[in-house]
This record gives C-alpha cells, sequence and structure tokens, in this order.
C-alpha cells in the first residue's frame, strides 16, 4: 500500500466559519462583480446572477487553493 496516498490532503476542502480570508476574497468578488455590472446595464437581476456565478466560481477556486 502507498503511504503518500494515505496522509495527503485533500484536493477539495469545505470552507469553514474560521476561513475568514478565503471568505473575504469570496465576498469582495461578488460585490466589484455584481456593482460592475449594475453599473453597466442598471439591472439588478442581472447584476445578482452575475455575482452569484462568481460567488460559485471563487469558492471552487479558493476550496482549490
Amino acid at each position: 500500500m502507498d503511504r503518500g496516498i494515505k496522509n495527503s490532503r485533500p484536493r477539495y476542502r469545505k470552507l469553514g466559519p474560521g476561513d475568514w480570508v478565503e471568505w473575504l476574497i469570496v465576498v469582495l468578488l461578488f460585490a466589484v462583480s455584481s456593482v460592475g455590472v449594475f453599473v453597466l446595464t442598471s439591472s439588478v437581476l442581472s447584476a445578482l446572477l452575475v455575482g452569484a456565478l462568481v460567488w460559485l466560481v471563487a469558492v471552487g477556486v479558493v476550496a482549490t487553493i
């Protein structure tokens, strides 16, 4: 049996409440993208949809780091 696989870290990890820097990055990306889309289009719905998409991608990227 390979000991390296048993003791390695998982590839993805769930963000917990103690990961405040990661959550700060995700929230700032959501806010900046939502405000930017709202300023460009004046549409709240499209701003929230783009913000939600950025939120999902940011959570995935931060979870892999």
